[in-house]
């Protein structure tokens, strides 16, 4: 009797991209909201206790900080783990968090700033390697890099042309 087959049993490799900078991001996220709580619970319980709308006081403000910013630190996170999975997370996004984390390092050097340092590295290396990735899968697909490309076959070429030819029918 014929051994049975294992359908569906066996690992099939997905194409799916490592995400690195943006769980971190993530992690950065919970552990910045969680010392932001925990640093203003009597704060905080006061102004759910009352009500929380328009309980903006300066005690509050410590805490309205820790959690405004950690949450925007989540939707970055999320955002950028998307974008490392499709392979796509873009040079400015990557660029734009390493600015904000040297920022905050600069302002307040001992901070969670560098964690999120941590992650801004991550991204550029992230970017980097996916860049290299496009640019070697175009190669492979017989596309010439850029700087090969001769400027008569670009798009904008015949424009010249065309402009003159309608100038004539004009």
């Amino acid at each position: 009797m014929p051994t049975p087959r294992l359908i569906g049993m066996t690992r099939q490799r997905s194409n799916r991209r490592t995400a690195i900078a943006g769980p971190v991001l993530i992690i950065v996220w919970v552990l910045h909201t969680a010392v932001g709580v925990l640093a203003s619970a009597p704060a905080l319980g006061e102004a759910l206790a009352g009500g929380w709308y328009g309980a903006m006081t300066s005690d509050l403000e410590v805490a309205l900080w820790f959690l405004m910013t950690g949450f925007f630190g989540l939707v970055a996170g999320l955002a950028m783990t998307a974008l490392e999975h499709a392979g796509r997370l873009p040079w400015s996004v990557s660029i734009a968090l390493l600015m904000i984390a040297l920022i905050g390092v600069s302002a307040a050097p001992v901070s969670g700033f560098l964690l999120v340092l941590v992650a801004a590295v991550i991204a550029v290396v992230q970017s980097a390697r996916q860049s290299r990735r496009r640019a070697s899968a175009d190669l492979g697909r017989g596309e010439r890099p850029f700087e090969a490309v001769d400027p008569s076959e670009s798009e904008g070429a015949g424009l010249e042309h065309s402009s003159r030819s309608a100038q004539g029918r004009a």
